[in-house]
């Protein structure tokens, strides 16, 4: 529009240029405002809530939206009869039937899945003493940390790991994943693979039912709340389809923000207070992004996770919508979970990381094909409408998010130059200097943004663990928002150059390679190892048993004390291992070429 709309219709083109940049300040207004509004808000009340009580007592009113479960709300609700949908869960001890919150809530076991790759061991150690700080981490969290075969430091990382935070919780398991021909380097086939064998040991071999099981996959840089398995079991109990549902979780950046580079952290903040915003609208579609959790049951009936794409988030719960035809959603937990921004050892190295991550984001754009792929699969049972509303809201993204700053910066300075009657079209004043007006709300978005990441950083997570969220003096924080000046160059960056290197790669070469996101390793509080118990893994290490097997779980070790003490009491009859593999190497490629487990 820029070069021939200039030429050929010069009202066109300044009708499309100002229209386009009116819409960047109405987005950045928009996820400001429910940010501010309604996001922080519900944080608040989300982070002073004790979700273990609100669960034992359903006469209690529970801070969650009653728009978030759909226009049904909740299933329980103070002084009225469960929704006719209520489900229930036949438990796999006793075979009671689990009906209302309180049953719902109690027979929920996580399992929390972090795929790794050569990470620190400092960054996994924060990550897991966080789930290990979980208020119902000894009764229902278990941990499984997904390795690479390729990762030879993993077995002795893990048996530290083990040692040092095992027996605080229900279950803390290891997965190895070997790479099988057609799978593609990166986090959805490790986690596919974890997830199998999640399901072929809790499953088949020990009993549990999928409807027990809570998925949580995180990135090994993932800060948990306290609350959060707590909070997404109540969410779970009250959903009334809670097999058609991912449970998101609010992301930020803000846990090292002030040790890298401004540009990195302009992008970090914005992100940040942007996707809260987007999680509390209730005008956006928001996708799933690194944190999320669904039911084990909903993992399996769609499929698992597929093995050959890179963006793996974006892409299971567009699989996971295909599947129920269209029946499915993202709910909200408005509980704050810190990941780490892009830090290297110097601002180059820092700068280039970030780019090269915001070009893995950039490669979800490839499902934009693959929604359409999907529909003409399944137009039968999925409605046009919500398809088209599905595809509008994801090409927003990934359009809009590489084209704006060209049209905001270029488009009218181009335009001007291939048609010089738009220096003084319209009114006399020119495009450029009516495309610069049109941009001033924006002042009002960003000023929005600044107040949003204060109040997080200063209210909200001031009290969390490896959270260095205000560890600059006042002062500097307050005279650094001179680095706002620099949003423009974030967004060339982070946004248009990232975004187009990306698409035109996947035009005219479409093969990815995934790039691990560089991280520093910082201990943080209680971190240092202190003389756990646990053997060693070795080579082919205790098992869990190997898929194929399902004679059960054989074996005992030395450094069991109590880690698997729910399982054995609520599970009489299965014995587990304290440091185990779920499966070995050679049961992986196996499983990954009959289909899985």
């Amino acid at each position: 529009v820029t070069l021939w709309g200039a030429r050929v219709s010069p009202a066109f083109t300044v009708f499309f240029i100002c229209c386009y940049v009116s819409y960047g300040w109405v987005k950045g207004i928009h996820s400001a405002v429910f940010s501010l509004f309604v996001g922080i808000p519900r944080c608040h009340a989300y982070k002073d809530a004790n979700w273990q009580e609100l669960a034992r007592n359903p006469q209690l009113q529970s801070p969650i939206l009653e728009r978030t479960f759909g226009p049904q709300g909740p299933v329980y609700k103070p002084g009225r009869a469960p929704l006719s949908v209520e489900t229930t869960i036949q438990s796999s001890v006793d075979g009671a039937v689990k009906q209302g919150l309180t049953a719902k809530f109690e027979s929920v076991v996580h399992v929390c899945v972090i795929p790794t790759y050569k990470e620190p061991l400092g960054t996994l150690r924060k990550t897991i003493s966080t789930l290990h700080a979980q208020s119902c981490a000894k009764d229902k969290l278990i941990v499984c940390l997904a390795t690479e075969s390729r990762d030879h430091e993993a077995p002795e990382k893990v048996q530290a790991l083990m040692a040092e935070y095992g027996d605080g919780l229900l279950g803390f398991f290891a997965t190895t994943h070997v790479l099988a021909p057609g799978e593609a380097v990166g986090k959805s086939s490790n986690t596919a693979w974890a997830v199998r064998c999640v399901k072929h040991t809790l499953v088949d071999v020990w009993g549990f039912l999928p409807e027990e099981i809570m998925l949580t996959v995180c990135d090994a840089d993932t800060y948990f709340d306290p609350q959060f398995m707590d909070c997404l079991a109540y969410h779970h109990a009250q959903d009334p389809t809670p097999y058609n549902t991912t449970y998101q979780a609010v992301e930020c950046f803000f846990p090292n923000i002030w040790a890298v580079p401004i540009v990195v952290r302009i992008k970090a903040v914005i992100d940040s207070v942007g996707y809260l915003g987007q999680l509390a609208s209730p005008f956006s579609h928001p996708f799933p992004f690194a944190i999320y959790s669904q039911s084990l049951r909903t993992a399996v009936e769609c499929g698992y996770w597929d093995v050959d794409i890179i963006p793996e988030d974006w892409h299971h719960f567009l699989k996971c919508w295909f599947r129920r035809d269209g029946n499915f959603r993202v709910i909200p937990v408005f509980l704050l979970m810190g990941n780490d921004a892009i830090e290297d050892e110097n601002w180059f190295a820092a700068n280039k990381a970030r780019y090269t991550q915001a070009k893995r984001h950039a490669w979800g754009a490839i499902d934009l094909a693959y929604i359409v792929c999907q529909y003409v699969d399944r137009s039968d049972r999925v409605p046009f409408r919500k398809v088209y509303k599905l595809f509008a809201h994801a090409a927003e993204h990934h359009i809009s998010w590489t084209l704006y700053w060209i049209t905001v910066m270029l488009g009218s300075l181009v335009s001007a130059w291939v048609n010089p009657e738009l220096e003084t079209f319209p009114f006399g004043i020119g495009l450029r200097k009516l495309a610069m007006l049109c941009f001033l709300p924006m002042m009002f978005a960003t000023t929005m943004f600044m107040i949003g990441d204060f109040y997080i950083r200063m209210f909200l997570l001031h009290d969390r663990r490896h959270f260095e969220a205000n560890v600059a003096p006042i002062w500097w924080q307050l005279l650094s928002q001179i680095q706002w000046l620099l949003m423009p160059l974030a967004d060339l960056f982070f946004g248009s150059m990232a975004g187009l290197d990306a698409q035109l790669h996947m035009a005219f070469q479409p093969t990815m390679k995934y790039e691990v996101s560089t991280k520093v390793a910082k201990e943080g509080v209680g971190s240092r190892l202190g003389g756990g118990r646990g053997s060693s893994l070795g080579g082919g290490g205790p098992g869990m048993g190997d898929p194929r097997d399902t004679g059960g779980v054989k074996g005992t070790s030395a450094a069991a004390g109590g880690l698997y003490h729910s399982i054995v009491q609520q599970k009489s009859g299965y014995h587990a291992h304290s440091q185990s593999t779920l499966a070995d190497s050679q049961a992986q490629a196996q499983g990954a070429n009959q289909g899985g487990i």
